[in-house]
């Protein structure tokens, strides 16, 4: 028989096995209203980070910035340490202009999350963050292809500017695993909970080693790690 479930938390515990995460944030760097508007999309990306044990044999973290192309200005093998990371996710510069999501997910997919660069038996996450989203058969074939290839998407909305297409952003998903919210100052104070008090967006069941018993590695596309005991 299973046990109760311990220390439910946003990260990967150093005892979790489950600890061989690839996660990558394609964050939209199209043109706002909002002054302000980067850097706190850049503090979500941020907050999110700082939740998990990054390292090489760990948690390995990439962005990609998309405004009219696409760039990887970090890389999964970039940074194996939290601080560091942090620190060059606040010196991204916002590039502006239209918003091409399509080219970002075509380069997760051929480039930063390419067979020669993420290590066998790992979950793949990628976590779209955008302001401006509207239906586009393009954006839906890149999605699918990023799906196809066992990759995990799940998607950050903000309405405010009324730029996003809500229900094209959950055809785009894993298991509908999409979140709005109103203003980027909310990104921090919502979106990230609700994440963790929502949705099971990928639920593999695995084999820990060491003795440990199995469970179900549940929570936003298997990045959550639950301790359970006997």
């Amino acid at each position: 028989m299973y046990g109760s479930y311990l220390d439910t938390k946003f990260c990967c515990y150093v005892d979790c096995p489950l600890c061989d995460i690839e996660l990558a944030f394609l964050v939209d760097s199209s043109t706002k209203t909002d002054f302000n508007a980067w850097t706190q999309m850049l503090n979500f990306v941020s907050d999110v980070v700082r939740e998990y044990s990054i390292g090489s044999n760990c948690v390995r973290v990439a962005v990609i910035r998309y405004g009219n192309n696409a760039d990887a200005p970090i890389q999964l093998t970039s940074y194996s340490d939290v601080d560091r990371l942090v620190a060059a996710i606040g010196q991204i510069t916002f590039i502006g202009g239209s918003s091409n999501l399509a080219a970002a997910l075509n380069l997760l997919r051929s480039q930063v999350f390419a067979s020669n660069v993420v290590r066998s038996n790992t979950a793949r996450i990628a976590i779209i963050v955008t302001d401006q989203l509207q239906s586009n058969p393009q954006i839906t074939s890149a999605a699918t292809s990023v799906r196809s290839q066992g990759i995990t998407i799940v998607a950050v909305g903000i309405t405010g500017p009324r730029r996003v297409d809500i229900e094209f952003m959950f055809t785009l998903v894993s298991n509908r695993c999409a979140f709005r919210v109103g203003d980027y100052s909310q990104l921090i104070s919502d979106a990230k909970d609700r994440m963790v008090e929502q949705c099971t967006c990928f639920n593999p069941t695995t084999t820990p080693s060491q003795g440990m018993i199995s469970f179900t590695f549940k929570k936003i596309s298997s990045i959550f790690c639950s301790r359970i005991i006997g």
